[in-house]
């Protein structure tokens, strides 16, 4: 991944310029790109391909779709000059490329104008159940909600034509120029939303998500119509009575803190039926465990393991593995009303300990008094916490309450529907251009890699399934770049081969394990994986302090960077065999 690709040799060597865009008017003007730019960077790390031929040494080429777009009065016109001039580096360029259609909620400065002219448009944000949409900031960047779906919304048709005519373009070049394009990525990382989008991924604030506009409660409602065919059958599984579809509005309020007009309206982090266990955990001298989970005395499974938690590598000195993170989410929909206790118990080769205890009360639809329910007496554990263990368990609170509505789970089935369509609308379209089918990859976020993070804000987990129209393009921060859990988790699922469209191990690692996680990549279906991120222009083009802590360089001591670089220029400069 490249910062800088729409600046140019003689713009970096002429002094008088001093910022971005002014870089940019002059490279246009030049007609130059950033092609020698590229090479010079690139080459630091290692040849075109490395020496044992396992990689090959390129670049990804973002495409910020909302910055060829001008919107006057509704009107939307794509300026063509633009992208020919990006597209130029290249057939400049010998190296080959990842091509980066990028349209979703991260705003720049190129995009300012035509994002605020879209959004404008209320139907192109989505909006929390009070109405408001939440627009926010991250690092540089502006983040705006656009909505999901809508073909209506201004900005989803202002990305469809700027789209449209990116690909019209590089499908005019030459053919041994698109063939150095070796995957196409879609969209960028495409979710739901809620507030506070630096620090609100988790459980700690208020539940509020997206998308509660009239539209998109619209379209819940002709889902379900689709599901269930009839108003009876809906009935008839949520055990209901309503009498349309169109009296049917999506959950959204907390049965513990608002009035409601029926149970159905209930709505909280856990209303779809689920309540997550987590924490993190270690052991100092590195003695393996497992954590078992009793319920009302029985077993009932083990939690995960190997989680990324880059909050506590960062809060611990010298604590190097970020995959201390462990969960296990609890399925209650099914569970007798009443008080039940929950326990995690650390098991080693030699030993069970009590991690944490918890009482759950699982209330019915009448909000009748829970009592005790029947359970097994599990003996006490043997054994104190090993004295090398290290561990907090973050939630949930020792003594919780949940309510399911089988409504809420359906209401987040439908905005994961929402996220998954959306990245198949738009890699239909690429499918359909001069690119083939297995070229084209989503670039995606999990957030079930994060051990604390909440799931049901970003409701993004369909979009992660094997499906017809896109390989998972996937982006991996922290430790589960290199974790087990990671190569596991694409088994299950099913993605034989897959892409790492942003990487970056954010902790200090010895750059032989760094250099072994890449070749696992390579080994196990792996298409391609960009290292976020280089720099192609020096710091008085202006500099985000907190973005540059993940710029791969031999001298950045941040986040692990310095030996991220040597662990590539490893891998590119390995012998052959």
């Amino acid at each position: 991944m490249i910062d800088g690709m729409r600046g140019c040799e003689s713009a970096v060597a002429d002094t008088s310029i001093v910022d971005g865009g002014e870089a940019w008017q002059a490279c246009m003007q030049r007609n130059e790109s950033a092609a020698s730019l590229i090479e010079a960077s690139l080459s630091r790390i290692g040849p075109m391909v490395s020496e044992d031929g396992r990689f090959e040494l390129g670049y990804t080429l973002g495409m910020p779709l909302l910055s060829y777009v001008s919107i006057d009065d509704g009107e939307i016109n794509v300026d063509r000059d633009i992208i020919r001039h990006d597209l130029g580096v290249i057939e400049d360029s010998e190296r080959s490329l990842v091509f980066y259609l990028f349209g979703n909620h991260f705003v720049l400065d190129d995009q300012a104008a035509a994002a605020a002219a879209s959004a404008a448009d209320p139907r192109s944000l989505m909006a929390l159940a009070n109405g408001s949409s939440p627009i926010d900031n991250y690092f540089s960047s502006s983040i705006y909600p656009w909505s999901l779906g809508d073909d209506e919304a201004l900005y989803q048709r202002a990305r469809t034509e700027a789209m449209n005519a990116v690909l019209d373009e590089v499908c005019r070049l030459p053919q041994e120029d698109r063939d150095k394009i070796r995957a196409v990525t879609t969209l960028g990382e495409t979710h739901h939303f809620f507030t506070d989008f630096m620090g609100g991924m988790g459980y700690e604030r208020p539940f509020e998500v997206t998308d509660y506009s009239e539209p998109s409660q619209t379209r819940f409602r002709q889902w379900l119509e689709t599901r269930f065919d009839s108003i009876s059958r809906l009935n008839a599984a949520l055990s209901s009575s309503f009498e349309s579809f169109e009296q049917i509005n999506a959950p959204s309020k907390d049965i513990a803190s608002q009035p409601l007009n029926n149970y159905f309206e209930h709505f909280d982090a856990h209303a779809y039926g689920e309540l997550p266990f987590f924490g993190w955990a270690f052991d100092a001298n590195g003695e393996p465990f497992d954590i078992y989970v009793y319920l009302d005395g029985q077993f009932i499974g083990e939690a995960d393991t190997d989680l990324t938690r880059l909050d506590v590598a960062q809060a611990i000195d010298g604590l190097e593995d970020s995959n201390v993170g462990y969960r296990y989410d609890l399925d209650f929909k099914t569970m007798s009303p009443g008080l039940h206790s929950v326990e995690l118990r650390i098991v080693t080769q030699d030993s069970t300990s009590l991690l944490e205890r918890y009482t759950l009360a699982v209330i019915d639809r009448q909000q009748s008094t829970p009592e005790p329910v029947a359970s097994y007496q599990l003996p006490e554990p043997a054994a104190a916490l090993p004295g090398s263990l290290r561990f907090w368990a973050d939630y949930p609170p020792r003594e919780t309450t949940v309510y399911y509505n089988p409504l809420a789970a359906l209401w987040n089935e439908f905005r994961e529907h929402q996220v998954q369509h959306e990245i198949e609308t738009y890699a239909d379209i690429i499918s359909q251009s001069c690119f083939e089918p297995e070229q084209v990859f989503s670039h995606q976020i999990a957030p079930e890699f994060k051990g604390s993070w909440n799931p049901q804000l970003f409701a993004a987990s369909a979009s992660l399934n094997a499906n017809e129209h896109y390989s998972q393009g996937i982006n991996l921060y922290g430790g589960i770049i290199y974790a087990d859990y990671f190569f596991d988790w694409l088994d299950k699922k099913g993605h034989e081969r897959y892409g790492v469209p942003e990487m970056h191990p954010m902790t200090n690692m010895d750059p032989d394990l760094l250099a072994q996680a890449l070749t696992r990549h390579h080994d196990n279906g792996a298409v391609f994986l960009s290292p976020y991120f280089v720099s192609i222009l020096d710091g008085r083009f202006g500099t985000d302090e907190e973005h540059g802590k993940f710029m791969v360089r031999e001298d950045n001591a941040d986040y692990g960077s310095a030996q991220y670089f040597q662990a590539l220029r490893q891998v590119m400069n390995a012998p052959a065999p």
